[in-house]
């Protein structure tokens, strides 16, 4: 088996604390939209959990019925019943403590950590929630188990609780402890260091916190003017309405494609103005179903789809432009609206080769990239742009403005493309790195490559 499918071959044990009276069961409380159990649930059928036990004596009828509906998830209503669907069972067990608020990076790190028995822990320096182990650690509330451990836990546990006995049980085994301040907190899906979730949050203004704080992580970095000054005030208010709603990441993601729809017919039918303002409109809301489903972890496989439909929208929109034009400016048009779209798909590959090759965004890879990118010619930027040239009635100076916008764009890209490769190549392969050197030109500075 190879370290990927190793790091996926695991059961999740999740649970619904104990409750009392006046007391909400820890786990049932809602963050971000949904249940904490709820998102744990997800979180493990994400990261590729065989299966998934949760360990509830009861459930609301809504929760209830939405676990069912999962064909991985199997309840259990006490520990003598997980300890038969563990009968027999020979992976690992991933648990997670009940109430447990935690990044999706940090149990990702957990599962890829190693075979034997495994604890996330902090050091001296804790959040609240967090229980000591000794007097250096305290338990992060996520472990690695084996899985007859916790079926002999589960069959002789009596009057204990479960999750506290399993870590007890867990320590005399004396397992490995990986510390969450060894972990790297950049994040390449958002391009930038984010710092990792974890609570135990209880009570309302806990978890309005805790949901704040997954709402401030779903920000993206790296990105242009537009995207970062203008459109999170809108997309936060806009996540924040969805966020109890069923409305799905999806809907929005068809929504906003619908308006990008309209906004490529308007252009088309000479109503530039109507169109422009459906396009300024998309720009927040592409950025919602993103934000939307990573602050109620809710992932599609249709996900990736979106950056094909922006691709699409994006073009169709200069096309539809350039038609109208047309009228007035003949071929010249056309071949404005082609040069566009050749400068801007061009660039796209280049930075989707780049990704691929090093698995990291070719704007985001240093400094200048990351400034780069908050002024480079995008969809945003072109359509931002346009606006003062509209307010003048100048849209073909518009359209041609955008054109000299994407050249640059392609140009400098281009550019940061080719030295990007040079330097990460230098930096992986002697071979490479030998080769600079015996063909570099005596006129030029010789230089050592940055370390990233």
């Amino acid at each position: 088996m190879n370290s990927a499918a190793a790091a996926r071959d695991f059961v999740a044990l999740l649970m619904v604390g104990e409750s009392g009276p006046g007391i909400e069961p820890a786990g049932l409380g809602v963050v971000g939209g949904i249940s904490l159990l709820e998102r744990q649930v997800r979180m493990a059928l994400k990261a590729g959990a065989a299966r998934v036990l949760v360990v509830a004596p009861a459930l609301t009828a809504d929760l209830g019925a939405r676990l069912s509906e999962e064909p991985l998830v199997e309840r259990a209503a006490t520990a003598a019943q997980l300890a038969e669907r563990m009968a027999g069972e020979a992976r690992r067990v991933l648990h997670l403590a009940p109430g447990l608020l935690i990044d999706d990076r940090l149990v990702s790190a957990l599962l890829g950590a190693g075979e034997g028995p495994t604890l996330l822990a902090f050091g001296a320096d804790a959040p609240a929630g967090a229980e000591r182990l000794d007097s250096a650690t305290h338990w992060a509330g996520a472990a690695l188990l084996p899985a007859a451990l916790v079926q002999d836990v589960a069959a002789g546990l009596g009057d204990w609780e479960l999750s506290g006995t399993l870590v007890r049980a867990a320590v005399e085994a004396g397992p490995a402890r990986l510390l969450v301040e060894s972990l790297p907190t950049y994040a390449p899906a958002r391009r930038r260091d984010a710092p990792m979730i974890w609570a135990r949050p209880e009570g309302e203004a806990a978890r309005a916190a805790a949901t704040d704080s997954l709402l401030a992580a779903a920000q993206k970095g790296c990105l242009d003017w537009p995207a970062r000054f203008i459109h999170p005030p809108i997309e936060n208010a806009l996540v924040r309405l969805l966020l109890p709603t069923p409305v799905t990441p999806n809907m929005v993601t068809v929504l906003t494609g619908l308006l990008g729809l309209a906004a490529i017919w308007l252009f088309a039918v000479g109503k530039p103005w109507w169109a422009l303002a459906l396009v300024l409109i998309v720009g927040p809301l592409d950025g919602v179903d993103g934000k939307l489903a990573r602050t109620r972890h809710e992932y599609s496989k249709w996900g990736d789809l979106e950056h094909v439909l922006d691709k699409v929208l994006e073009y169709g929109w200069i096309l539809a432009l350039g038609y109208w034009l047309s009228d007035m400016h003949g071929i010249a048009a056309w071949l404005a609206a082609g040069g566009i779209i050749l400068f801007a798909l061009s660039e796209a590959a280049s930075g989707e080769f780049f990704r691929r090759f090093t698995g990291r965004q070719l704007d985001d890879w240093g400094p200048f990239e990351r400034r780069f990118r908050l002024v480079g010619g995008r969809r945003n930027t072109f359509f931002w742009s346009l606006v003062p040239f509209a307010l003048l009635g100048l849209w073909w100076e518009g359209f041609l403005m955008i054109l000299v916008y994407a050249a640059a764009t392609f140009a400098v890209s281009h550019w940061r493309l080719l030295k990007a490769v040079g330097d990460y190549g230098s930096r992986i392969s002697d071979e490479v790195r030998a080769n600079f050197a015996g063909t570099a030109y005596d006129f030029l500075p010789k230089r050592t490559p940055a370390a990233r």
